[in-house]
């Protein structure tokens, strides 16, 4: 099946009361010398608000930073990423999906075309309000999705980096949610979730949210290989841990038969969210290189 480009319509919605928590998302990181960073907003197609962090150089060239699955755009390693970018003379511009961080919305599985629409809304709003030519994106885990996905319907963005994103999207869902969530959903059409933040994620705790089948439905029916295969002309790199078990660096090898141009780049013993730090730095130094390279 191919890859849904415009979703089930929906309502806006308002901020959500259950979800990862606003204030693991509001800490300031240095940016270095000659660089400035400052909070933004702008909006999806639903009319909720969407947060991020623009940080500026002397440069008419931006990245945009995607989070993955019940994240942030903190998630421990872009604000790293944003000063390497920086000392490269290089903008970049990482923002909240809804339903996470300090964006307005519901938080919810699946959600792909929604989030897709983000990115393009973070793309218009980079060139028509800042007035920077989006020349990179970048997603880990969920967020590699989404940006692999925004680029099967697009094209328009000349270097893309997918950290450790899914393949095999009908994998990863039992390990997760129990074997018998299928069994659940088909009964009561939605099931109660209790979500535990990791430690890099913004510290212990939990949040509240709910799965429903149509949510699940999309997860199952995204069809990565069909989406891969339409990238034709974006340039795309794959940084994966041979350590990873969430997401095997199998998948990786997947992507790279299927995109052309594609290069892969894994990293010895990295888990799936580098906290080594140095594997962090492996992963940061590679998709910075990639980025700035041709600059």
């Amino acid at each position: 099946m191919p890859p849904s480009r415009g979703g089930p319509s929906r309502t806006p919605t308002s901020r959500s009361v259950a979800g990862p928590p606003r204030g693991a998302s509001s800490r300031s990181y240095p940016v270095p010398p000659g660089a400035t960073q400052r909070r933004v907003q702008f909006k999806n197609r639903f009319n909720e608000n969407l947060v991020g962090i623009f940080v500026e150089s002397q440069s008419p060239s931006a990245v945009i930073l995607c989070h993955g699955f019940a994240s942030h755009k903190d998630w421990p390693h872009y604000p790293l990423v944003a000063a390497e970018l920086a000392k490269r003379s290089v903008c970049s511009l990482r923002f909240d999906f809804s339903g996470n961080g300090e964006s307005q919305g519901v938080f919810e599985f699946g959600n792909y075309a929604k989030e897709v629409g983000e990115v393009r809304a973070a793309v218009e709003y980079v060139r028509g309000q800042l007035g920077k030519k989006v020349v990179g994106l970048a997603g880990h885990s969920k967020g590699g999705n989404v940006v692999l996905l925004y680029t099967s319907q697009h094209d328009d963005v000349p270097l893309v980096v997918n950290i450790a994103g899914r393949f095999e999207m009908t994998r990863g869902i039992a390990e997760r949610f129990g074997a018998d969530i299928f069994q659940k959903l088909e009964k009561h059409g939605k099931v109660e979730m209790t979500q535990r933040l990791r430690p890099e994620e913004g510290g212990g705790g939990q949040f509240k949210w709910t799965l429903t089948k149509q949510s699940m439905a999309e997860r199952m029916n995204t069809d990565m290989e069909a989406a891969a295969r339409k990238i034709k002309l974006s340039e795309v790199l794959t940084v994966h841990g041979t350590a990873d078990q969430v997401i095997p660096v199998e998948d990786s090898q997947r992507f790279s038969e299927c995109i052309k141009p594609h290069s892969l780049f894994t990293i010895d013993d990295a888990n799936h969210n580098f906290a080594n730090p140095v594997h962090a730095q492996a992963m940061i130094q590679k998709i910075t290189n990639f980025f700035t390279s041709g600059l």
